[in-house]
């Protein structure tokens, strides 16, 4: 995978996470996967066509989605109704659209699609071409996986 498109995506999801979290989250090393395996049972899935084509996906624990939402509502948020789903969808969307504008200085264009939120146990993901695991310590160790999945040419 091009260095500068997973540059664009660390570079994204640095901004975002700074914004929303109001502190810099430490990132592992990304890898590259096969198996697109979430880690968490609650997934944000953002597609994407254009000059490259793909998904990233956000995968969170309930407890990490809480604490997110919390500190973009400004208050303690105790449950995982409508409105905390949308703030979650919300946040991939942000990450997502810095990603797209951080491709554009590249010049590399690509169109997102709104955010889809899918809850579950044992969830599988299928998508064609090469993946990219970025793990992201923003409340505790390892507690968001981003993915980013793009397909072969």
């Amino acid at each position: 995978m091009d260095a500068r498109i997973i540059n664009a995506l660390i570079g994204a999801v640095i901004k975002n996470f700074e914004a929303f979290m109001g502190k810099k989250p430490e990132l592992g090393k990304p890898q590259l996967i096969k198996d697109l395996k979430p880690r968490f049972d609650m997934i944000t899935v953002i597609g994407f066509t254009g000059d490259c084509q793909g998904n990233v996906l956000y995968s969170f624990s309930p407890k990490t989605s809480l604490n997110i939402v919390s500190k973009m509502m400004g208050m303690p948020y105790e449950s995982l109704d409508e409105l905390a789903l949308s703030a979650i969808g919300e946040l991939g969307n942000m990450i997502s659209g810095t990603l797209a504008m951080n491709l554009e200085k590249l010049g590399l264009k690509i169109v997102i699609s709104p955010p889809t939120i899918v809850t579950g146990d044992h969830l599988k993901i299928s998508a064609d071409g090469m993946a990219l695991e970025l793990l992201v310590n923003s409340f505790s160790k390892e507690d968001v996986q981003i993915i980013l999945s793009l397909k072969s040419s």
